[in-house]
C-alpha cells in the first residue's frame, strides 16, 4: 500500500521537521521550551573554555550557561550561543540521520545515542517511549499517510476480499 519511496520521502521530511523544532525552535519532545541553563558558578565550564577565552571567566568560575551564552566554550556553534536548545558544537544535530525500510521509516541518532539518554535523565527530553516524536510531526505525518492512501484508493469505498 505505501511504497518505499513513500517511506524515503517520509524519513527526511520527518528528520527535517524534528530537527528544527528540537535545536532551532528549542523545544523538548513534549512541545515545551527547554529549560534554562543551572546559574551554578563551576569550574567545570572554564575547563571547556577555549584557552584564548578563559582569562575571561573570573576566579570561582563560570556557568555552563554563561559561558555558552558568553561563546567561549570549545568547538561551539556561535548560532546557538543565546538559546537553550541542546546544542554545542552541532554534533548531536549533525547526528540525527533519517532512515526508511519497505515497511517504515524514522530518525536515529547514529553515534551520539548516549547523549539523547543522558539528556532524557536531565529532563531535556529529545524523544521517549511516550512520546519518540513531538506531536505536531505525528499529526503531519497521520496527514501525509491518510492523503497517500488517498491517493491510492480514489474511491471512497473499496471491496476487499480476504482469502480466496
Amino acid at each position: 500500500m505505501l511504497d518505499i519511496k513513500f517511506m524515503q520521502k517520509m524519513s527526511s521530511k520527518t528528520r527535517k521537521a524534528y530537527v528544527d523544532h528540537i535545536f532551532y525552535k528549542g523545544k523538548d519532545v513534549f512541545g515545551r521550551k527547554f529549560k534554562p541553563y543551572s546559574r551554578n558558578k563551576t569550574k567545570w565550564a572554564s575547563i571547556l573554555a577555549r584557552k584564548a577565552e578563559r582569562g575571561k571567566i573570573p576566579k570561582e568560575g563560570i556557568s555552563y550557561g554563561e559561558a555558552k551564552r558568553m561563546g567561549i566554550l570549545q568547538r561551539q556553534r556561535s548560532e546557538f550561543a543565546g538559546t537553550t536548545s541542546p546544542v554545542l558544537s552541532a554534533d548531536l544535530l549533525n547526528d540525527t540521520k533519517s532512515f526508511f525500510t519497505a515497511t517504515s521509516f524514522g530518525i536515529r541518532f547514529a553515534k551520539d545515542g548516549h547523549k539523547v539518554k543522558h539528556l532524557n535523565n536531565m529532563k531535556r527530553e529529545l524523544s521517549s517511549q511516550k512520546q519518540p516524536f513531538p506531536k505536531k510531526i505525528i499529526e503531519t505525518i497521520e496527514k501525509d499517510v491518510r492523503r497517500e492512501i488517498a491517493k491510492q484508493f480514489p474511491n471512497k469505498t473499496t471491496k476487499i476480499v480476504l482469502g480466496k
